[in-house]
């Protein structure tokens, strides 16, 4: 009676044990039959075909990887750009905690062939300025690699001084095309259609508070970016400045990004100067050295030191669009657009697609012309 007992438990045992892993079989067949063939043309015209959703990523591009952020998919990569923290700021730790420990295998210029192909990507994500020899190497090894430049019109001839026909058409299509693509990659279909959708809605704000402002009427302002260099004609935040009332006087003279001195912005004397907080010397130059003291925005206290989170950038990122020009209404003409609805958005935003509180603040707008 005992020996069938104990064959009886041995049975039960080994069915529980066949069971169980007829379940991760199971389980391993679904998550294997989730992915399907993705092929896409990626934005510099080039053909790509990957498993989707992926399971390992390296992304050396910043706008992307703080899409893939926003779309919660962070878990996909395993390589970031090493410059990330001066490319998108020290915010983006606050939001994913592991990028600090993140390899790098590569710049936003430069991947290295050896140190990506170590991590086994399912595919490299790189900027429109990156080494074609490099990405056609990897591409021979074997692993894909997507060109996002956050623009339509397919590629440059100068992949930082572009010239598109139609700009603001362009960085629309183009970022719409970015969340698409990396919702696709990363699982997140949904999350992206939710994500374009939240910035719609913002730019319809904007429209509908300073979208028939004359130009006469309009604010002119200048952007800057890193030291003595600033964005002209066909760079987004142009677009960014047009749909929040204003215009950039540099638009006339440069092409892409350039370089400005003291003679250059006195000769356009804006209204407003836009440095970012990424590059903190730059404002406290323009607000400190007596070079700059007879310009009208530095008089009038109209030197703005943007935050991380509204990016008035050369290529846009989905919080530019969803918060950015926004923000830019609100700093130019805060009658219209006040700082209350900036800072709900902004809540918003955070806790939607960042999944973390908002911390930032919303300042009083720029004093009158």
């Amino acid at each position: 009676m005992r020996r069938i007992s104990a064959l009886l438990a041995c049975a039960v045992t080994a069915a529980a044990l066949l069971t169980g892993c007829g379940q991760t079989a199971k389980q391993a067949a679904e998550q294997t039959s989730a992915q399907e063939t993705y092929k896409f043309t990626d934005q510099a015209g080039n053909a790509v075909e990957v498993k989707a959703p992926v399971e390992r990523m390296v992304v050396l591009q910043h706008h992307s990887l703080d899409i893939i952020c926003q779309l919660g998919g962070q878990d996909k990569i395993v390589g970031v750009e090493s410059t990330w923290q001066r490319d998108l700021g020290d915010y983006i730790a606050d939001i994913w905690p592991a990028i600090k420990e993140m390899k790098t295998p590569g710049t936003l210029s430069q991947p290295n062939i050896e140190e990506i192909a170590a991590l086994k990507p399912d595919i490299v994500i790189v900027a429109s300025q990156s080494d074609q020899a490099s990405a056609a190497k990897l591409r021979e090894m074997g692993i894909p690699v997507a060109v996002i430049s956050l623009r339509g019109e397919g590629k440059q001839a100068e992949a930082q001084n572009p010239r598109l026909s139609n700009a603001d058409k362009a960085y629309t299509d183009g970022l719409h095309n970015a969340i698409e693509i990396l919702g696709h990659l990363t699982g997140r279909d949904a999350k992206a259609k939710e994500l374009w959708a939240f910035a719609e809605e913002s730019r319809a704000i904007v429209e509908k508070a300073v979208g028939d402002i004359p130009d006469a009427e309009r604010v002119t302002a200048i952007p800057v970016s890193s030291k003595h260099m600033v964005y002209g004609n066909d760079k987004y935040v142009g677009c960014m400045l047009l749909r929040a009332g204003a215009v950039n006087p540099a638009a006339k003279d440069i092409q892409g990004n350039g370089e400005y001195n003291v003679e250059s912005l006195a000769k356009w004397n804006p209204d407003v100067i836009i440095s970012q907080d990424r590059y903190p010397e730059v404002y406290k130059e323009l607000t400190t050295d007596p070079a700059y003291a007879q310009l009208r925005a530095v008089q009038n206290g109209n030197v703005i030191n943007a935050p991380y989170w509204a990016k008035p950038w050369g290529n846009p990122d989905a919080d530019s669009v969803a918060l950015g020009e926004l923000w830019l209404a609100h700093m130019f003409y805060p009658s219209k657009v006040s700082a209350d609805v900036v800072l709900e958005r902004a809540k918003a935003f955070y806790e939607t697609f960042y999944g973390v509180p908002f911390t930032g603040t919303v300042d009083a707008g720029i004093k009158a012309k």
